[in-house]
């Protein structure tokens, strides 16, 4: 299984309320917190992030999460 697999299914094991509150409590240089959409989970150094854009404006945006 590769490490993006792994991210994915590590994302998906938490709950779907906690999942959304991160998806909801992302920081945007140009909105400030913001929604995250359209995002990849993807990991490096045994971290799960999430790629994605700000909901508001359209920017690039990222959040780790564990």
């Amino acid at each position: 299984m590769s490490l993006d697999q792994l991210a994915k299914k590590r994302w998906l094991t938490i709950p779907s309320n906690t999942r959304k509150k991160v998806e909801e409590n992302v920081y945007c240089g140009n909105c400030g917190v913001t929604t995250i959409v359209n995002y990849e989970v993807d990991s490096s150094n045994f971290r799960v992030f999430l790629e994605g854009y700000c909901e508001k404006c359209g920017s690039k945006v990222m959040r780790v999460v564990g």
